[in-house]
């Protein structure tokens, strides 16, 4: 059972409740358990898993307040940063989107063991239920999904005017900047802040925390193949 919850501390600033500690623990077990099945992700060592995956997943809290948001995690995959959310903010509303069946039920067998409350994990693309769920969210976060041009694209539509879209990125972030063909004026976006964070002994990470100005022009998000096609990535 982890024990290192010094990390936390350290890094965050506190140390999470017994309840919360106890919902991480089982989380891992459930993690370890289908990860032998479905190869979910390829860290699975314990201390890898909090630091690398849980304790990853919280760093942008140090820079924006969660707190009863309704938000999106886009490219959920096993749950992160969506599943670690729930766990430290239950005050939270939170839908997980993934396109990949497996890690979808993944994700309700997650959501059933660990009794979560406001919370759903949806089997769609993002580009197909943004036009469904137009200007719902307060935030909308995803964690290593795709390109920034990409990831934008489909994400600006789920924000509500003023909402935000927080990008949970690595170390490449200011080149997929560079890169974007000015990708988030055309979305009515703008990059209000960025967190860097030096190595902590998972790599440097770089969050990027974006505000909505205005409605997302009609032509967006476009056909998935088609964003891929004209990304900016090298």
């Amino acid at each position: 059972m982890f024990n290192n919850w010094k990390i936390f501390e350290n890094i965050l600033g506190f140390i999470p409740s017994e309840q919360i500690k106890q919902k991480l623990n089982e989380y891992y077990k459930i993690l370890l358990e289908e990860n032998a099945k479905y190869n979910l992700t390829r860290i699975i060592s314990e201390e890898e898993v909090y630091e690398k995956h849980f304790l990853d997943s919280l760093l942008f809290t140090k820079e924006f307040k969660i707190s009863d948001q309704n938000i999106l995690d886009i490219g959920s995959g096993p749950g992160f940063p969506g599943i670690v959310l729930k766990i430290f903010y239950p005050e939270t509303e939170i839908t997980l989107v993934d396109s990949n069946n497996k890690k979808v039920n993944f994700l309700n067998i997650v959501i059933e063991k660990l009794k979560l409350e406001r919370i759903v994990a949806k089997h769609v693309r993002a580009e197909e239920l943004a036009r469904i769920e137009n200007e719902k969210y307060d935030v909308v976060i995803s964690r290593a999904v795709a390109y920034l041009d990409v990831i934008l694209e489909l994400a600006s539509r789920f924000a509500k005017i003023g909402g935000q879209i927080i990008l949970l990125k690595g170390p490449r972030a200011d080149d997929e900047i560079k890169n974007s063909k000015n990708i988030d004026q055309k979305l009515k976006l703008s990059l209000d802040k960025k967190q860097i964070l030096e190595d902590t002994g998972f790599g440097e990470r770089i969050n990027l925390f974006y505000s909505k100005k205005q409605s997302t022009p009609e032509l967006y998000p476009r056909d998935y193949a088609k964003i891929v096609k004209e990304s900016g990535k090298k």
